[in-house]
């Protein structure tokens, strides 16, 4: 069994509190990605033109929240790694929060965007814009066909 000074132990609980901010990020992030979700869906809903430049204009935001999601993950893997090295006394420098050896090791951001855990959350707000939309598109249509076969109605 590894036995930690003091030190040791006040640099382990650094990492821990930068692991903590990140988890937190994440979890924001999602929550931010949910209601805005839900802001524009309602948004779209009372559009009375739609067309589908609004949810192609939604969707950036989501890809954003996504990509910034699987970023604090990747740094949050990373700074897990510090912390087991510290633990493990592999760590050099005393107070070290340099996670550059880490990130070569951890995956990208693009590849923890499509693990199953985070893509699917993003996909199905996507999802959602893209289903809403072919909703409301179709409703506009089948509105402005009854509206030509009231105008035509009327000019006979």
């Amino acid at each position: 069994m590894v036995e930690h000074n003091d030190k040791t132990i006040a640099h382990m609980n650094m990492i821990q509190g930068v692991i903590a901010r990140l988890e937190t990020n994440c979890f924001t992030l999602k929550a931010m990605a949910m209601t805005m979700a839900a802001a524009l869906l309602a948004f779209l809903g009372s559009i009375e033109n739609p067309n589908w430049v609004y949810p192609a204009a939604v969707c950036l935001p989501v890809v954003v929240f996504w990509a910034m999601d699987a970023q604090y993950l990747r740094l949050g893997r990373c700074f897990r790694h510090l912390f087991n090295s510290v633990r493990k006394h592999k760590c050099g420098d005393s107070f070290s929060m340099d996670i550059s050896d880490f990130k070569k090791k951890e995956q990208s951001v693009v590849r923890i965007m499509f693990s199953w855990s985070v893509s699917l959350f993003y996909l199905s707000i996507l999802a959602a814009f893209i289903f809403s939309m072919a909703f409301f598109l179709s409703q506009q249509s089948v509105a402005s066909k009854t509206n030509v076969k009231t105008e035509l109605r009327q000019v006979n």
